[in-house]
């Protein structure tokens, strides 16, 4: 039997020993249900506690979200607030938010849409992000790509292609210890490369923004589009 919260919150706080996590946004929703587990608020955030089940929740658009896992995989749908992910094993992926916060030991992380910045470290797993306000992206053995970033990106990886789409004049640092290394700007925005945050100052006159890339064993290519 399904488990409700009558009242609208702003924070809903999820967490699992082992088992998948899907969380369903809906617009008009002004409570949350859990599929199991009960609904505890104590004049806070709504906590839910799924132990070692599958747990799906519905929460109003917009609701913040904390969510923790030892081992599952933890679904986003809808559009949320911000999101604050962090499991041991298990892929991450959220689909629409106001920000994020995502790290996994061991699984992919996919953000769709984020309004603010993302901020993701996958010890071991590609990370891809969709559309966001800005990055700080890491991942020890993965390919880390960003698909249309609308403020500065930091990415590093230890093995891994980093690739990233830059919406406007915004300053990047990657780096990478082996991978190639890709940087795509819009037509018209003139990047300064350098490969040592040292040089930036000097630099920066002249160009729109920096684009401090490190590589040890890859290419390194910055182009526009």
């Amino acid at each position: 039997m399904p488990w409700s919260a009558p009242t609208t919150v702003d924070t809903v706080r999820i967490s699992t020993t082992s088992g998948a996590v899907r969380v369903i946004a809906e617009s008009g929703r002004r409570e949350v249900t859990s599929s199991t587990g009960a609904i505890v608020r104590d004049g806070g955030p709504v906590t839910i506690d799924g132990g070692s089940s599958k747990v799906v929740v519905r929460v109003p658009e917009g609701t913040a979200l904390v969510i923790g896992s030892t081992s599952g995989r933890v679904v986003t749908e809808g559009r949320v607030g911000a999101v604050s992910v962090v499991t041991a094993s298990g892929r991450i992926s959220v689909a629409d938010a106001a920000s994020v916060d995502a790290r996994s030991a061991s699984g992919r992380i996919e953000v769709g849409r984020a309004d603010g910045e993302c901020r993701v470290v996958a010890t071991s797993g590609r990370v891809d992000i969709g559309s966001c306000g800005g990055a700080d992206a890491s991942s020890e053995s993965g390919r880390i790509v960003v698909s249309d970033a609308r403020g500065p990106v930091r990415a590093h990886c230890t093995s891994g292609k980093i690739q990233l789409t830059i919406a406007g004049a915004h300053d990047i640092e990657a780096e990478t210890v082996s991978g190639r290394i890709e940087v795509s700007f819009p037509e018209g925005v003139r990047p300064s490369v350098v490969d040592s945050a040292a040089e930036v100052t000097s630099e920066r006159a002249g160009h729109d923004c920096i684009v401090v890339a490190r590589s040890g064993a890859g290419r390194i290519v910055v182009s526009g589009r």
